[in-house]
């Protein structure tokens, strides 16, 4: 099973996020496949989950924190969720799109992740995952 940390300021709004997208998945039949859980990240931090998750994907909002949470978690993947993205994205979409940052971590190396075209979250005008949208073109 893959473990997703989703992280933003307090907690609000990845904690209703997290809801949407364990019950997304629990509706479409894959939540054997992933779980979503949340950690506020003003409130205590992210240490104590960091290494019970796969993949952190931080919220938009958090992406100026990025490269120091990447540094100090050098061997977990950091992905900052894009914009337009955050509160839309269907459970299969953040799922496929978190496997993706996964792999392209391995092989590249680069935390925090980001797919080739999209180093700045606020510009990606994409609305579904990256895998997805490459498949459309």
């Amino acid at each position: 099973m893959l473990r997703i940390m989703v992280t933003c300021g307090g907690g609000f709004s990845s904690s209703a996020l997290v809801t949407h997208l364990n019950n997304d998945a629990k509706e479409k039949g894959f939540a054997d496949e992933v779980e979503f859980v949340y950690k506020p990240f003003d409130f205590g931090g992210i240490g104590g989950l960091v290494n019970e998750v796969d993949i952190v994907m931080l919220c938009p909002h958090l992406a100026h924190n990025a490269k120091d949470l990447a540094a100090k978690y050098p061997d977990k993947p950091f992905y900052v969720i894009p914009t337009r993205l955050y509160g839309l994205m269907s459970a299969e979409d953040f799922y496929e799109d978190a496997q993706d940052a996964i792999a392209g971590w391995k092989e590249t190396g680069m935390n925090p992740f980001h797919f080739e075209g999209e180093q700045t979250a606020i510009r990606v005008m994409r609305t579904v995952s990256h895998r997805k949208a490459m498949a459309k073109k």
